[in-house]
């Protein structure tokens, strides 16, 4: 067996499991997933957004976390006239909720720096071989599925936003809708490119040329030539904290995701929550304390593990006491991101989380490319927007992680899912310790808790969620079924015994491939 890979559609998870299948190794089939969310996600992200990568070198066992997500651009948007910043109204259902788009929500691109330069460092084929997956995919074209579909239309009035981008997911006069066919031709050239030659060249010339020109504050947007040419992918060590009978690993700040989850990992180890069963109202209580406790902390990063750690958890155990915990508003979002985790046979370990918000409405060029809006998502501007450091990475809750259980196997997971990545995770991981196989864990109800709001699914509860709802402060929401909402939690493993599995979580599109 060549190696696993867990995904958000099937046409990602097969692109992955095609260069697993030619003798790459897991950045490769990781990097080729990506690529290909271009054809099977479409709406869910892009590669003019942002990432992040964990990777295991499988012969040393060295970890190291590859940060492309986005930068700032150094430009104010009170210095630049006509601002172009559009706020639009997305239509969830029960609620609305709005987001900002145009020139001036992009912020600096990292996916393709970051894809291309993970294969230049720890890739085993050619960049030319690993785009051909998704170059074949947009020129065939992919059915639009369910998910997708409901994507697309939450999405509609930014993917339909301006000529260019109507031209790319437009549909005689309308957005892509579930049983439509994607193709895009254009990208597929774009790849192809990309994949010959000097990819830092095409990058530059093409796709860079193509973002100072359209999003310049000439232009109303904020990103100049000196912001695409300062960009750097950053190498991190990875954040490290003990759970139970295992060490996870993950991202570190300036994340703001992987100290959050780290903390609810401490709280609940400090509580023993695995005496608890996971659909208990005990285990539930611990879990909402966790979650209160590390919206509390956001702002204090690592001091919140160190220093500060015995006041947090003094504070965790005040929240069960009191029974029905309060907590602070966290920022929300559709969660346009996607996520790729592979293993393969020589242990190597790859898992990718990348975003582009909701897109910003504008096409780059000839490329196809939809330009990202991270400058106008809300929880990656807690402070508000137009405030935050300029020139810096912007924080993220992506999380991708690994879990070295002490019995020396490894899992490899992550989501997507806005301020639920970290909440989805800290579910995951303890599921995984208590000896879940990564099917069961992803397939286990989860829970949200924030600002008061209990989020639960409730669809193995014969009570309806009845137990629950007095856990709430403010409101109780149950889910009759799994949602996307919760995120899409994306996982594999190998076993001590080298045994290789996985799954991809059905809330968001899911998809596994054993290769």
């Amino acid at each position: 067996m060549r190696g696993v890979i867990a995904a958000g559609s099937t046409t990602t998870a097969d692109a992955g499991a095609e260069i697993l299948a030619l003798g790459g190794n897991a950045v490769d089939a990781a990097v080729a997933a990506c690529f290909a969310t271009a054809a099977g996600e479409p709406a869910l992200t892009s590669l003019a957004g942002g990432g992040v990568m964990i990777h295991r070198n499988g012969a040393t066992g060295d970890v190291t976390i590859s940060d492309f997500f986005a930068d700032a651009p150094r430009a104010r948007q009170d210095d630049v006239p006509g601002f172009d910043f559009v706020g639009v109204d997305l239509d969830f259902g029960p609620t609305t909720q709005r987001f900002h788009i145009g020139r001036g929500a992009a912020a600096v691109p990292g996916v393709i720096p970051g894809l291309c330069g993970a294969v230049d460092r720890w890739g085993s084929l050619p960049l030319a071989e690993i785009v051909k997956p998704a170059c074949r995919a947009l020129r065939e074209g992919v059915p639009v599925d369910a998910y997708q579909g409901f994507a697309c239309k939450l999405l509609g009035r930014i993917l339909t936003h301006t000529e260019g981008a109507r031209r790319v997911f437009g549909v005689d006069g309308r957005s892509l809708a579930a049983g439509d066919v994607f193709r895009s031709p254009l990208l597929a050239d774009a790849l192809t490119e990309l994949g010959q030659g000097d990819w830092r060249a095409y990058y530059r010339d093409v796709v860079g040329r193509a973002i100072a020109l359209q999003l310049s504050p000439e232009q109303g947007g904020l990103i100049t030539r000196e912001d695409l040419e300062a960009y750097r992918v950053e190498e991190r060590a990875p954040l490290r904290v003990r759970y139970g009978n295992a060490t996870v690993l993950t991202n570190p700040p300036p994340g703001a995701g992987g100290a959050m989850i780290a903390l609810m990992l401490r709280l609940l180890d400090a509580s023993d929550a695995r005496r608890h069963a996971p659909d208990s109202r005990e285990y539930t209580e611990q879990l909402i304390a966790a979650m209160c406790v590390a919206d509390e902390s956001r702002d204090e990063g690592v001091a919140a593990l160190a220093d500060r750690f015995e006041a947090w958890r003094a504070r965790y155990f005040e929240l069960l006491s009191a029974g029905r915990p309060s907590a602070p508003k966290g920022p929300g979002g559709p969660a346009s991101t996607t996520h790729v985790s592979v293993l393969d046979e020589a242990g190597n370990a790859a898992a990718i989380t990348f975003s582009y918000g909701e897109g910003n409405g504008h096409v780059l060029g000839s490329t196809a490319i939809m330009m990202n809006n991270l400058m106008g998502e809300e929880d990656l501007h807690p402070n508000g927007f137009g405030r935050s450091p300029t020139g810096t990475r912007l924080s993220t809750m992506m999380s991708p992680s690994l879990v070295l259980h002490d019995d020396g196997a490894i899992t490899v997971l992550g989501t997507g899912g806005a301020n639920r990545i970290r909440t989805a995770l800290v579910q995951a991981i303890a599921l995984l310790e208590r000896g879940y196989d990564p099917e069961r864990c992803v397939a286990t109800p989860r829970i949200h808790y924030e600002d008061g709001v209990l989020n639960a699914e409730v669809f193995a509860r014969a009570d309806g969620g009845a137990n629950l709802a007095p856990l709430a402060a403010r409101k109780f929401v149950p889910f009759a079924e799994r949602s996307l909402y919760f995120g899409g939690v994306h996982a594999v493993r190998r076993a001590a015994d080298g045994t290789l599995s996985g799954a991809g979580d059905p809330r968001r599109g899911g998809a596994f491939r054993r290769v």
